[in-house]
């Protein structure tokens, strides 16, 4: 009987708390609702040429990255080719491996599958 009261109270207590976080949610959204209303076609056209902006320098660093190599799985056959290649980026994923090892095989098959996605790094 004791243990239902506190269930009960720990769920009011969750609930309220809910609610709370809810309505300063809602009242945050709704103020950024009401301050893109106010805008005026100055404020929404700066708006739209710093969102292009944000676009275009994540493109460009896209392209960056790929033309570094980036979201490509290769073999670098010597330390100092290794050593080289790593200089040029500041994300670096590395697999080190011996063929004798159980599971490289599969770990290298999945390493080249994620690869195209993994532009970041």
């Amino acid at each position: 009987m004791e243990a239902d009261a506190s269930v009960d109270m720990f769920s009011k207590v969750l609930e309220n708390q809910l609610l709370q976080t809810t309505k300063l949610v809602e009242e945050h959204l709704d103020s950024e609702i009401q301050k893109l209303d106010q805008m005026d076609e100055d404020e929404l056209e700066r708006l739209k040429e710093k969102r292009l902006e944000a676009l275009r320098k994540a493109q460009q660093q896209k392209q960056e990255w790929l033309s570094k190599g980036h979201g490509e799985y290769r073999e670098i056959p010597s330390e100092r080719d290794f050593f080289q290649e790593v200089k040029e980026s500041k994300k670096v994923v590395c697999h080190f491996y011996r063929d004798s090892a159980f599971r490289v095989a599969y770990l290298r098959v999945k390493s080249f599958l994620a690869m195209p996605f993994s532009f970041s790094s």
